[in-house]
């Protein structure tokens, strides 16, 4: 299992005119990642990264200003695109990759002293 972080990494914004009104600096475009920490070896963490196009359209029911928005607000619209299917999902791979990580945590690599890989065929 793990614990998870959603991280806001870049919006993008644009000016769009709906029904003559214009609204400035609309959010169309948000890219971020999904990060999954390990609930066992607390320096293993997996993510999923993502690039959503917010689909904006009808403005006029529920627009909040850029100035007025906070990264909750961001967080949730992320979510309700991603729809809870695809979260997890996501979810899944970053487990998957957890679970690797945790199975091998503490295994060293064999090598020379110059850092180079060494086999027992070598």
């Amino acid at each position: 299992m793990a614990t998870y972080a959603w991280t806001i990494s870049k919006l993008y914004t644009k000016d769009i005119t709906e029904d003559g009104t214009t609204y400035s600096d609309v959010i169309t475009r948000v890219e971020g990642k999904l990060t999954g920490t390990s609930e066992t070896v607390g320096s293993i963490t997996s993510e999923g990264s993502f690039d959503l196009d917010m689909n904006v359209s009808n403005l006029a029911s529920g627009f909040t200003a850029y100035n007025s928005i906070t990264e909750a607000n961001v967080q949730l619209w992320v979510e309700n695109r991603l729809t809870p299917s695809i979260i997890a999902s996501i979810k899944t791979g970053i487990e998957n990759e957890i679970a690797f990580l945790e199975k091998v945590h503490d295994s060293n690599p064999k090598e020379n002293s110059e850092g180079n890989p060494t086999f027992p065929w070598s």
